[in-house]
């Protein structure tokens, strides 16, 4: 019997239909894949599985019973808990309070009680960190183990994971890995969101597609290439490499960064030219922030040089929600705020005055040739994650940029955006275009870049030429 089962499940937002007839069945002690294109309606059948959403119709089956969830209390207390990507505890506070954190014991603890109960919890569970401490201290893969031993703690039976490796370097996705086989092994459920087919493939027992919000069929994992699912995914669309264009040729200076020294950076120094890739690895963490923000010129320089001689400077954020766009302007009017800035060109702009007919085309063009799953008078918040991602590349490869420097491009991206997104970063380079590319994805910068640095607590580390995945790795934990 299926410990949970979701029947026929439709919801529609507005004119948007969600999810059309999504079916899923998880049983006890499996972990399940659950796959699709951004948009497929993935996130919202969890948000319905978690009592986030209520659907328009179809039915939520748990243990053979009929079940509605009135919100993630009803959902805990029949064993199925959302583990987030980020941490959500409180920061400022200890690893043992955010443990014991939504409790309804009722019971009065002393601090020196609730570390001691917290130490136990942390034994039992093998995780070697200070229950004292401030949590904001634990690095990214602690915070996820933490996140995954207070659902365990609060009778969670089937965990919903979504997107959890895309933060955590090659080894933490190993350790993972085994903390999710361990799980399986006592009889409890994983749900596995993830675009790293090679990821499923690798750990999952059964895979369920979903396309346009229904589900395409559920199939053993076992046996399956990275490129069946795609296909199956995908239908006609299944490309999943970016296309191969030759090496690049490097250029004239186009970016240079001289002994940068600002918060959260250190005698950062790197060359970029035209025609090239320059991969820059690291976790999320070591930086990334800080190196976008000196680009955007939104972080003051404490000492050091930067100088851009190829315009325009294009940077494509890495924090959609709070960077990479406004979340409550509609998709036309986030692809005009980079012209804007400039004072606006035509067709659009023209005497001052903004033509909407000409906004709204080149609305229309951007959205065709991205594939955006949204009209354009859409709010960009109402847009999946990987739909409000493409919405800001969109954006910044208009700009037609000298430089452009991309942080975590693909983050978010189902596989056939992927493929496009990282041949339009080839394209930009092939065709005399300067690329910086900061990604927490090793198989990225792998596979595009054509010199790779890595990016450690603040300060940029140089490999030599032939380094691997490995050595790669290492650097980016610090092991030299």
């Amino acid at each position: 019997m299926p410990t949970v089962e979701l029947c026929s499940v439709r919801k529609k937002f507005g004119e948007i239909q969600a999810l059309a007839g999504a079916s899923l069945e998880i049983r006890e002690g499996e972990i399940h894949a659950l796959l699709g294109e951004n948009g497929a309606g993935k996130t919202t059948l969890m948000r319905v599985l978690y009592g986030l959403v209520r659907p328009d119709s179809g039915e939520l089956m748990v243990d053979g019973s009929a079940l509605t969830l009135r919100g993630p209390r009803d959902a805990l207390a029949r064993g199925i808990a959302l583990v987030p990507q980020h941490f959500m505890g409180i920061p400022a506070l200890s690893v043992a309070e955010n443990l014991i954190l939504g409790e309804e014991s009722g019971v009065w603890l002393s601090s020196s009680k609730v570390v001691a109960r917290a130490r136990e919890i942390l034994t039992r569970h093998r995780l070697d960190v200070d229950a004292s401490r401030p949590a904001q201290g634990l690095g990214v893969s602690q915070q996820q183990r933490l996140e995954v031993i207070r659902a365990l703690e609060r009778g969670a039976r089937l965990l919903i994971l979504d997107e959890p490796t895309a933060v955590l370097a090659p080894s933490e996705v190993q350790e993972l890995f085994k903390l999710l086989r361990e799980l399986r092994a006592h009889g409890c459920g994983v749900v596995f969101i993830s675009h790293k087919l090679e990821e499923i493939t690798e750990l999952c027992d059964r895979v369920t597609v979903l396309r346009a919000g229904a589900t395409v069929g559920t199939r053993d994992v076992a046996g399956a290439t990275a490129d069946e699912l795609a296909s199956w995914m995908l239908g006609d669309d299944a490309s999943v490499e970016a296309p191969s264009e030759g090496p690049a040729s490097a250029g004239e200076l186009a970016l240079s960064l001289e002994r940068v020294h600002a918060a959260g950076l250190s005698d950062v120094s790197l060359e970029l030219r035209g025609g090239e890739i320059l991969g820059v690895a690291g976790i999320d963490g070591n930086g990334q922030s800080e190196l976008e923000e000196v680009l955007a010129g939104t972080r003051a320089l404490e000492s050091g040089e930067l100088c851009v001689l190829r315009q325009p400077l294009a940077v494509l954020s890495g924090n959609r929600h709070h960077t990479g766009l406004v979340l409550d302007f509609s998709v036309e009017e986030n692809l005009l705020l980079a012209d804007a800035v400039d004072g606006g060109s035509p067709p659009v702009f023209r005497a001052g005055w903004i033509s909407a007919a000409e906004r709204r085309r080149n609305a229309e063009r951007a959205i065709a040739r991205f594939a955006i799953r949204a009209a354009p008078d859409s709010a960009a918040r109402a847009l999946s994650g990987g739909n409000q991602q493409k919405l800001s590349i969109a954006r910044a490869l208009a700009m037609a940029p000298g430089v452009l420097a991309a942080f975590n491009p693909c983050r978010g991206l189902d596989q056939g955006a992927i493929a496009f997104v990282r041949g339009e970063l080839l394209r930009t380079a092939r065709s005399g275009g300067a690329v910086l590319l900061v990604s927490t994805a090793l198989d990225e910068i792998l596979q595009l870049s054509d010199r790779i640095l890595v990016l450690f607590r603040g300060r940029l580390v140089a490999l030599p030429a032939a380094a691997g995945s490995s050595e790669i790795g290492a650097a980016m934990l610090g092991v030299t």
